[in-house]
């Protein structure tokens, strides 16, 4: 948080250097619709252009190539990931909500970029019960910094007495499995039930097995 504060106090960038990040974005959410569309492989710089309405040349001006979109697109899903982890989830400070609100904004995310995230599954198998291997090398380290905070969460509940005396780690590694299996599964198949309903089920069924079970 505090990283983020100060990057929040830096002077403001120049118009021209507005006007070029405004033009990265415009470019990567052309990108994510190609890709999303036409798969890693099938997808060319000219149709990427076409989409978002920029020369091939202005392109490869901010780019170096095909790859390095693809990454930065990913790039993007995890800055934005980490800013709302932020501000809805490691800002609360009752743990159920904590979690419960974590699972809210992992479904969420997902469903926003479904189709990204179904080709970034589909060019690493493996990945589809770690979507972390899916991720850029240099990116993976994002991950390990989400498995500590919510481990954290955890531990708090556990402290708190509010969930099972477990290893937290083992929670936070448990609830990512379990998200992460829905993701791969809807990903690929057609399913029943609203967004809220599938959100409201999984904060159910896993809150409702680790919570602490009050006796007489």
């Amino acid at each position: 948080m505090n990283d983020d504060s100060e990057i929040l106090s830096e002077p403001c960038c120049s118009r021209k250097e507005r006007q070029r990040e405004q033009h990265r974005r415009e470019i990567l959410g052309a990108a994510e619709q190609i890709f999303a569309r036409k798969g890693y492989h099938a997808a060319t710089i000219e149709e990427i252009a076409r989409e978002s309405q920029f020369a091939v040349g202005t392109l490869y001006n901010l780019f170096k190539n095909k790859d390095e979109l693809y990454h930065r697109v990913i790039e993007g899903f995890i800055c934005q990931f980490r800013e709302e982890l932020e501000e809805k989830v490691l800002k609360v400070t009752d743990s159920e909500q904590a979690i419960a609100a974590l699972i809210d904004l992992r479904v969420r995310h997902f469903e926003r970029h479904r189709e990204f995230i179904r080709i970034s599954l589909e060019l690493s198998p493996a990945s589809r019960l770690d979507p972390c291997r899916a991720l850029p090398k240099d990116l993976q380290q994002q991950h390990e910094r989400y498995v500590k905070a919510v481990t954290a969460i955890f531990k708090r509940g556990v402290d708190q007495g509010v969930f099972d005396a477990v290893d937290p780690l083992y929670l936070t590694l448990g609830l990512d499995g379990i998200i992460n299996a829905f993701m791969a599964y809807w990903s690929q198949q057609e399913v029943n039930g609203s967004l809220e309903e599938r959100i409201h089920d999984l904060q159910r069924q896993f809150i409702g097995r680790i919570k602490v079970r009050l006796t007489d």
